[in-house]
């Protein structure tokens, strides 16, 4: 018997091909996109615009009138009334109309005069007294001198009325307020402004 020559097999190495599954659908540059770019579009859209329009109204201006710290608490109607931007955006050109309605009443008893007259009051307009406004800063308005009775007692419940013009800075945007006033009288006779 002969001898059989083995023959030298070669051994290849086994070549393992790994398939990639992608659990998405779509390009590596999609997969890593920031998580708002996946919202739908009309959901961005949506919240752009309440965005925008929040913003809108935190800068759009508001007037605020308060008595001044010149308050007469015998005699009220000496009283001076100032405004405040409380709106972050400022105002410019800040127009206003001051007008009253008010009960003159009779002259004390031993007076010859037992006249008592309703008295509407009304200036012209402040044209343009500040020509800007910004933020929180405060003016006088000039409306104290609009119920003006000649030394007559005046009834309570006499009335305020204040009406502003004034611009968005740099806009033409105009906006018109109407603030009211009436007296009320406090506990020991004496009458303030409330703010209707």
């Amino acid at each position: 018997m002969g001898k059989r020559k083995k023959k030298k097999q070669q051994r290849r190495p086994i070549v393992i091909q790994q398939v990639l599954k992608e659990s998405h659908s779509g390009t590596a540059s999609e997969l890593r996109q920031p998580a708002w770019r996946k919202l739908p579009r009309w959901l961005l859209s949506v919240f752009s615009v309440l965005v925008a329009g929040v913003g809108l109204l935190i800068l759009y201006p508001s007037l605020s009138i308060n008595q001044d710290y010149s308050i007469d608490t015998v005699f009220p109607y000496n009283t001076s009334f100032s405004v405040t931007n409380d709106g972050f955006w400022p105002i410019a050109d800040l127009s206003v109309i001051c007008g009253a309605d008010f009960t003159m009443l009779p002259w004390p008893t031993n007076h010859p005069d037992k006249s008592s007259m309703d008295l509407h009051t009304e200036t012209s307009e402040y044209k343009d007294f500040p020509r800007l406004l910004a933020y929180k800063h405060r003016i006088t308005v000039p409306c104290n001198h609009n119920v003006i009775a000649n030394g007559h007692r005046i009834a309570p419940g006499a009335k305020l009325q204040i009406k502003t013009t004034y611009r968005l800075a740099w806009t033409n945007l105009k906006v018109h307020e109407t603030f009211e006033f009436r007296t009320i009288e406090g506990w020991y006779g004496q009458q303030f402004w409330q703010y209707q």
